[in-house]
């Protein structure tokens, strides 16, 4: 019997152990989180317009990237279409939804939530 009580108490403490760390992990990614949506707000805050005159003349690839990245936060494909609208562009739902996942495989954007696109970073 003292040896089941030994294996007992050792589970106990490991359990306790594991428990611990689970809560400080979850407090951390529950940080992150926070912090990636303020700044993602952030961002928001202050988008600069896509221009017209930039983007008119892009391949249909290059101008999504370029609105996602003057975009500010992350967008949706309909939100993309209504802003190369915006700028003197004839896009589609369906002709936008096939470049995204396009540029998704090359990773020139990233998915950041279902449905929500942003630019990736440009390459130094």
């Amino acid at each position: 019997m003292n040896e089941l009580e030994t294996d007992l108490q050792r589970v106990r403490d490991e359990l306790a152990r594991a428990q611990a760390e689970h809560a400080r992990l979850t407090a951390k990614i529950e940080g992150l989180q926070a912090e990636r949506d303020a700044l993602v707000r952030a961002m928001a805050i202050q988008p600069e317009p896509p221009a017209k005159a930039d983007i008119t003349a892009f391949t249909k690839d290059r101008a999504i990237v370029s609105i996602l990245r003057q975009g500010g936060a992350p967008m949706r494909i309909q939100e993309i279409v209504d802003a190369m609208t915006a700028v003197g562009r004839t896009e589609t739902y369906n002709g936008v939804s096939v470049y995204l996942d396009t540029l998704l495989k090359t990773g020139r954007i990233i998915r950041v939530g279902r449905g929500r696109y942003v630019a990736a970073e440009p390459s130094p």
